[in-house]
């Protein structure tokens, strides 16, 4: 290896990019997502690249979330035409991703980062790979391993064929060992060097028995003639939540009766590319044709059908985007059902600072949704452990897996995070050379190893 420079996420969870330069100046860029949330995102995702597209040698794309992936249409704006590896699933998810992303752009008049017609070139561009497949590009060969963070997801390992054979391993995003939904993180053999992730690098998920809070929060509605709304990520933590439906109706612990809408047109996009892949389910879901066709699921595409929820009887499960209630059709069912006593509202994931669901999260009495003054009388509970993302202990679990590993650059955590996982790593795993690098930073070969 020559050199890494840290385009993004290094100092922040956003803006996922690495730069890796090979002996033969061969160069690969591992992720291009968006930066998200930071006073400066769109500053930075505007911002000119500080490498020439066109001499790229490939792309390697972890996973299809949108701080992995929601720049790659920059590149093909800046004349790449080389081969952007990723496994089906992610290719899949990354087109309906970046489609939405230029959509949402286009609704909110907001300065478009990229056209549908160049995310559809973007997608276009994508060569998939399997998990567990030795490939080679350039001067690298690479090895893409299940990363158990969402479908599709991978940890890479990328191995230089220079004199030094060195191993350096991308952690992309690592899952939670305890999803029930798709295959835990594959643990790695070998590296030189380790890229990891910190989002949640000073965090002990909580022990909470998700099923459970589940089933009470639907119980309670079934006996009330509530309606319980549940804002979710169109991305894994929908299916996670169908999944447990399914199970719960399955069980005959909830009634079959119930009906449960999922309103979100993206989330039935992705829940149908999650029926493709039984083969990537957990061993808990092994033999089952599919965790999403249950009694009275009722997807509603379109916005006319949307509309019509509220004209249902009750009781009722709403499922919908946002996830932090930001946008999107759940502002609609809050705005119909937050100042109702019999409303249940679970809150299934991280809510930013600034947004409606930090609001509501923290017990605001009246919100402002479509300039209308609400005042809030449902009940509102929060689920602490549906996190897709690792916690510290999982986090060293993962990287003490790994042997020989000299050095460790920790990326995609806040400072705070990443400061809480170096001195674990260093006093659990004895490995000394923990590094916190900065955005743009370049470390050379002689720095890397």
């Amino acid at each position: 290896m020559k050199s890494i420079q840290f385009l993004g996420a290094a100092g922040g969870v956003t803006g996922s990019s690495f730069l890796l330069s090979g002996s033969n100046d061969d160069k690969i860029l591992i992720d291009l997502g968006l930066f998200q949330g930071v006073d400066d995102s769109q500053n930075f995702n505007f911002a000119p690249f500080l490498f020439d597209p066109i001499k790229l040698k490939a792309v390697l794309l972890t996973h299809a979330h949108l701080d992995h992936c929601g720049r790659l249409p920059l590149l093909i704006k800046n004349g790449f035409k080389g081969k952007i590896y990723a496994t089906e699933p992610t290719k899949m998810i990354t087109y309906i991703s970046l489609l939405d992303s230029a959509k949402i752009a286009q609704e909110e008049e907001r300065e478009i980062l990229f056209t549908k017609e160049e995310a559809e070139e973007t997608c276009r561009q994508i060569e998939i790979v399997n998990y567990d497949i030795l490939f080679t590009t350039g001067e690298f060969n690479i090895i893409f391993r299940n990363a158990g963070h969402i479908l599709g997801s991978a940890s890479i390992e990328i191995f230089s064929k220079d004199s030094k054979s060195q191993t350096i391993v991308f952690s992309g995003d690592l899952g939670n060992y305890s999803q029930d939904l798709i295959k835990p993180p594959e643990y790695i053999a070998q590296a030189d060097v380790v890229v990891m992730e910190s989002t949640y690098g000073n965090t002990f998920h909580p022990k909470e028995d998700v099923l459970a809070i589940l089933q009470e929060e639907i119980n309670i509605i079934e006996n009330t003639n509530g309606v319980l709304v549940i804002p979710a990520f169109s991305i894994e933590r929908t299916q996670e939540i169908l999944d447990k439906i399914d199970h719960l109706k399955g069980k005959r612990m909830i009634k079959n009766f119930t009906p449960v809408y999922l309103d979100s047109p993206m989330s039935i996009k992705v829940t149908e590319i999650f029926k493709k892949y039984p083969r990537l389910y957990s061993s808990e879901l092994s033999g089952e044709i599919t965790p999403f066709d249950f009694p009275n699921l009722i997807c509603t595409k379109t916005t006319e059908e949307s509309k019509a929820i509220l004209k249902t009887d009750n009781p009722k499960i709403i499922i919908a985007g946002s996830g932090m209630m930001v946008g999107g059709r759940v502002l609609h069912h809050l705005k119909n059902y937050l100042s109702l006593p019999t409303t249940r509202v679970l809150i299934v994931g991280y809510q930013a600072v600034g947004t409606l669901g930090r609001e509501i999260e923290e017990g605001a009495k009246t919100v402002t949704i479509y300039g209308q003054k609400i005042n809030i009388k449902a009940t509102v509970r929060k689920i602490e452990a549906l996190s897709s993302h690792a916690d510290q202990p999982k986090l060293l679990q993962w990287l003490k897996h790994i042997q020989g590993v000299k050095k460790v650059f920790l990326v995609h955590g806040e400072n705070e995070q990443r400061i809480a996982l170096a001195e674990r790593i260093k006093k659990d795993l004895e490995i000394k050379d923990v590094v916190l690098p900065l955005k743009d930073q370049v470390y050379l070969a002689d720095k890397i190893s």
